[in-house]
């Protein structure tokens, strides 16, 4: 996978343990970005994410909402992604989310690989066909590579590798969105430890939105090109060749 890099963005992730949380001096820190937590299972909020969802979008920084998942089958996990999704609708919908939302998975559910990969596939396939928007999966290294099949590495990817610079690619992963680097962070306006992530690119681009991985653009260029090979309008070649390059921006490669 990618390395680090100073240059990146950089965020927390937090739940009821932070307590209350002055964002403004969150803000002031450095911090960009914040995931909190939101759901567990289909009976558990955490009593602190409506609060820390207003008062984090307050002072201007990007917000994002996880659940962690306890389905133990694929019905199960239809209905956590159904609790999960209520939830952020009454409080703004998934419009007031600068950043994706997240299924956080890291006990094992079930007994085989292939049984916790299709309840994971379920929980995301839910999720992005009610809202439109495109779950991540925040794991960590053993975790992902005992209980994960490769086929799910086209969803991106939010890593927990602590004090490594360039993480080993997992369980078909060759790439990161989000790094969650230490669990020991120290941010004033936050007692006491937090966990600490980075964003594959700058503040620039994490303001812009969060970026498409290279390898996804370049699966949506390769179905462009057969597009264009199989056209004779010179206005639809020079359409196929724009979103074409609009892709390449959008994952950070050079446009041709």
């Amino acid at each position: 996978m990618q390395s680090r890099s100073s240059d990146h963005a950089m965020g927390v992730d937090v739940s009821h343990y932070q307590g209350d949380i002055d964002w403004g001096q969150v803000k002031d820190s450095g911090i960009s970005f914040a995931f909190l937590k939101a759901t567990e299972g289909t009976t558990f909020i955490d009593d602190t994410f409506v609060q820390n969802l207003q008062n984090a979008r307050a002072v201007g920084i990007k917000v994002g909402a996880y659940h962690f998942m306890r389905a133990t089958s694929a019905t199960e996990a239809r209905k956590e992604a159904d609790y999960f999704i209520s939830l952020i609708n009454d409080n703004g919908g998934f419009g007031v989310l600068d950043l994706p939302p997240v299924l956080d998975v890291e006990i094992a559910t079930a007994d085989t690989k292939q049984q916790i990969t299709t309840i994971v596939r379920a929980w995301i396939r839910r999720v992005n066909n009610i809202t439109g928007r495109q779950p991540i999966i925040y794991t960590y290294p053993y975790f992902a590579d005992q209980y994960l099949d490769v086929s799910l590495s086209d969803i991106p990817l939010w890593l927990a590798n602590y004090d490594v610079d360039q993480p080993a690619d997992r369980a078909g992963w060759t790439h990161w969105t989000f790094l969650q680097y230490s669990d020991k962070g120290e941010v004033p306006g936050i007692q006491g430890n937090v966990d600490m992530d980075e964003y594959e690119g700058t503040v620039e681009d994490l303001e812009g939105g969060v970026r498409m991985s290279a390898e996804d653009a370049n699966k949506i260029i390769a179905f462009l090109s057969a597009a264009y090979d199989c056209t004779d309008s010179d206005d639809a070649r020079a359409e196929f060749h724009r979103l074409a390059n609009e892709l390449r921006k959008a994952s950070g490669q050079p446009e041709e």
